[in-house]
């Protein structure tokens, strides 16, 4: 038969009629019920423990006491509320919150008055007039609906069914519920607008055709060595992790496109980059094998020199991938196009908000697609790049 072994016994002793449990010599737990949940609390010390028990008990008197000088109506109530919430999930407080947001004071401002706060502090702030114009058109049909409503009774569901109600189409209705939204969120919030957007403080930074031609030209004459790598960013529109880890044998010349895998690309898949005319000029002038780049340092510090040439005492982040995808929009007013060569999956609004900069002229935009070699001996000036292990 085997052993019978001893039950380990926890010691517990009592304060103001709560349970401490000793779990260890140097470990002492309180351990006890309040309002449905269970309420655990460590000490290091019996005396802490101890002193936390007498707080606690006192509290739990004085409440006591509060909720015996209710009136005897007011206790029955409770219990009567208490009774119908029991399988709501909700709270007394709550319910009662929720009802006094829903019936506010006659002296709470109307929906009316919120939308004319808003309009005038984004008149203030010097917010785009077609954002303006466009938050107005939404608020005359919001007040039109229930302008005198409080905007304190206004709520989500409120917003919905007011939206759903209006014969648009779901593009409009997703529009209006945002107006409304940022109407209440404003309310909320105290009469403050939500921060601008990207798109309402300035487009992404983009450079010039002739500052391209310059930055060419000069890494033509001083860095030959990363020719490739600058016509990649902008004439593809590669990212500069996708550049520095693309090698010549991505590049089908005869195909016409650059096969990236998903090892290289920021969302790990596959994506095939149109060649244009003069990013083959470029390619061609300049084939080798290998690595298309320099290391990373190598080529910051060629960059360097070409930046110099140039006078350039900044390089923008991401400035060549911009400059390339408002060339190509402003060269082929397609944004899908575009975005398929970016490798951007997001929206078309995004695509114009975070990668297209301020429009080119249409002529700008023909130059820069005629920015070419100035040798075609190019190839004779690169030597084979060294390439460390993975």
């Amino acid at each position: 038969m085997g052993k019978h072994h001893k039950r380990h016994t926890i010691p517990v002793i009592h304060e103001c009629g709560l349970a401490i449990r000793s779990l260890t010599p140097t470990y002492h737990m309180v351990d006890f019920m309040r309002a449905g949940q269970r309420v655990r609390k460590g000490f290091d010390d019996i005396e802490d423990a101890k002193r936390f028990c007498q707080m606690r008990a006192n509290e739990i008197k004085n409440e006591g006491t509060r909720t015996l000088s209710l009136p005897e109506k007011v206790r029955a109530e409770a219990l009567r509320a208490m009774e119908i919430l029991k399988n709501s999930g909700v709270s007394l407080v709550t319910a009662a919150e929720e009802y006094v947001r829903r019936h506010p004071t006659l002296t709470t401002e109307p929906i009316r008055e919120t939308c004319d706060k808003y309009l005038a502090a984004m008149q203030k702030e010097e917010r785009r007039p077609l954002s303006i114009y466009e938050k107005k058109l939404k608020f005359k049909a919001l007040c039109a609906a229930m302008g005198d409503t409080p905007t304190a009774a206004l709520d989500d569901s409120d917003i919905e069914e007011w939206a759903h109600a209006r014969n648009v189409s779901n593009l409009t209705k997703n529009a209006y519920m945002g107006a409304a939204r940022d109407l209440l969120l404003f309310y909320r919030r105290g009469g403050k607008l939500k921060p601008r957007r990207h798109c309402d403080e300035k487009p992404p930074i983009t450079w010039d055709v002739r500052t391209i031609s310059r930055i060419m030209t000069a890494a033509e004459l001083k860095a030959p060595g990363i020719v490739p790598a600058l016509s990649v960013l902008f004439f593809a529109g590669l990212r500069p992790y996708e550049m520095l880890r693309l090698t010549w044998e991505q590049i089908d010349l005869v195909a016409g496109v650059i096969r990236l895998t998903g090892e290289e690309t920021k969302t790990r898949t596959m994506r095939n980059v149109e060649i244009s005319e003069n990013l083959r000029a470029w390619l061609t002038a300049y084939h080798n094998a290998g690595q298309l780049a320099p290391l990373p340092n190598q080529y910051r510090v060629q960059r360097k020199q070409v930046m110099v040439a140039c006078s350039l005492s900044e390089w923008p982040n991401d400035v060549a991938r911009h400059t390339y995808a408002t060339a190509h929009y402003n060269a082929h007013h397609d944004a899908a196009r575009t975005m398929a060569q970016l490798g951007h999956f997001g929206s078309p609004q995004m695509f114009l908000t975070h990668y297209k900069g301020v429009p080119m002229s249409a002529t700008d935009a023909t130059a820069y697609w005629k920015i070419v070699p100035k040798t075609q001996k190019g190839a004779q000036k690169i030597v084979p790049f060294a390439r460390a292990a993975g």
